[in-house]
């Protein structure tokens, strides 16, 4: 009986990560060859990440987790791009990072935030490039430094 859990649990785990796989133009395939849909989970440098795929494209949520299994990073991708709103937590469930993406172009207002959860850094972005007033501040509160960029036409 156990020989046969042990077969069944290599099998399955073939099966999974035969799903899995990259086929030569960059698409998610099945074991059959044909486009995955469903939920990518993998561990790389004891990072846990789950990534929804459609029709062999990352495309949904996607979750990054610490080797603790504490939720890292959380977003969405759009057709293989980061898309909208993306949070990034400290391995305390503190968010160190809100950032915003148009298809994978970074846009909108970033913000960075320290151990304890004080703002940092705020950051202005429009289809990709700086645009607008850069913020830094210590960890009083106070401004540091501001740079302007000019805005993007």
């Amino acid at each position: 009986m156990k020989k046969m859990i042990l077969c069944l649990a290599v099998l399955a785990s073939f099966t999974i990560v035969n799903a899995q796989q990259l086929n030569d133009k960059g698409l998610y395939i099945d074991s059959e060859g044909g486009l995955f849909t469903g939920t990518i989970t993998s561990i790389k440098n004891n990072i846990k990440n789950e990534l929804a795929v459609k029709e062999g494209i990352i495309s949904g949520t996607a979750n990054y987790y610490y080797a603790s299994g504490k939720l890292m990073e959380s977003g969405v991708f759009e057709n293989g791009q980061k898309d909208k709103q993306w949070i990034r937590y400290n391995e305390n469930g503190t968010t160190s990072a809100i950032a915003f993406y148009n298809l994978g172009k970074k846009t909108g207002t970033w913000l960075v935030y320290d151990e304890t959860g004080k703002k940092r850094f705020e950051m202005n972005y429009e289809n990709g490039s700086k645009t607008g007033v850069w913020t830094n501040w210590d960890e009083n509160g106070t401004i540091v430094s501001t740079k302007n960029y000019a805005s993007v036409n």
